[in-house]
């Protein structure tokens, strides 16, 4: 049986916003560089500013490989938005939660849903 995937918010406004032109990881601005989600799209992870990040095309794929922690990230994003670290993490999280908890009714109330 096939789990189907949370519900996820998208923002297409703001993927292009955060397609700033420079990998906010290593500064590199001489090659096309992609909105990064930290908690992954499959997770739950929605388009939230503090779920997202920009990088080159090296630093996404050492990020998708596990060479660069989630944590490392987060500290990008919360000094980007002025933010403690911690408190990006918090939301990040909080929202990926309340896409798999409106997936399963857990939030919507709906009925039906079998554990």
């Amino acid at each position: 049986m096939r789990v189907p995937k949370p519900h996820r918010v998208t923002d297409k406004a703001l993927l292009k916003a955060l397609r700033i032109g420079y990998c906010e990881l290593c500064g590199r601005a001489d090659m096309e560089c992609g909105v990064h989600h930290i908690i992954t799209k499959a997770s739950g992870g929605g388009d939230a500013r503090c779920n997202l990040i920009c990088l080159c095309v090296g630093c996404h794929t050492a990020a998708h490989a596990g060479n660069i922690t989630k944590e490392q990230l987060w500290a990008i994003v919360a000094a980007r938005e002025g933010m403690a670290a911690e408190q990006v993490e918090m939301e990040s999280r909080r929202l990926a939660r309340e896409a798999h908890g409106a997936f399963f009714g857990i939030l919507d109330g709906a009925e039906g849903v079998e554990a």
